[in-house]
């Protein structure tokens, strides 16, 4: 395959993502709801398409988990995807003005605390000078999607706390379990990619 097979085929789904996602304009803060938002990295390096993800450190919510950029939505966000962009800032230092935001997907809601979370798909150039903020964030890392894509990284993953144990599906690379609300986010960017 060509150079310019490779750039078409990333092109194009790029292209699939800016006309299948929701106009992120469009997103505002429900009343009465917590609201939390995130940002889907997404980059492009060796002719393949990555998305980026953090491992949640020991000393905050959902600690130990992968997940992407985000937060709570504060107040003074004038928008959820403001907050996305702020929280992907202070937690691995993407600039906000370094990403070209494609677009929004569903909100949905966490299975296990019942916050609502604004998601946004968002361009990032690479390489990129990124620095995890140790309170948050203990590890930044990438999978390419042909990896997510790929069934034989399916699996289940069981989540024990409190002596009880409960089976998600996951998509499992390189030791790390990507599931729940990640894991949605991520099957969400894949059936609009394919």
């Amino acid at each position: 395959m060509s150079q310019g097979d490779f750039k078409g085929g990333l092109d194009r789904g790029l292209q699939q993502l800016r006309t299948g996602l929701l106009d992120p304009a469009v997103t505002t803060r429900p009343d009465g709801e917590r609201l939390a938002a995130v940002l889907v990295p997404i980059f492009e390096r060796s002719g393949d398409l990555h998305l980026l993800y953090i491992l949640r450190s020991d000393q905050v919510s959902h600690r130990g988990q992968v997940a992407f950029p985000g937060g709570r939505v504060d107040p003074e966000d004038h928008s959820p995807m403001a907050a996305a962009l702020r929280e992907a800032y202070e937690e691995v230092g993407i600039e906000p003005d370094a990403v070209e935001v494609l677009g929004a997907f569903p909100r949905m809601r966490t299975a296990t605390t019942g916050i609502l979370v604004a998601s946004f798909a968002g361009l990032i150039p690479w390489p990129l000078a990124l620095r995890a903020n140790p309170h948050e964030v203990a590890e930044i890392f990438s999978v390419p999607i042909a990896v997510l894509r790929d069934v034989r990284y399916r699996r289940t993953y069981i989540f024990r706390r409190d002596g009880l144990e409960w089976r998600f599906p996951a998509i499992i690379y390189e030791n790390r379990p990507i599931w729940g609300l990640t894991y949605r986010i991520t099957l969400s960017l894949l059936e609009i990619m394919a």
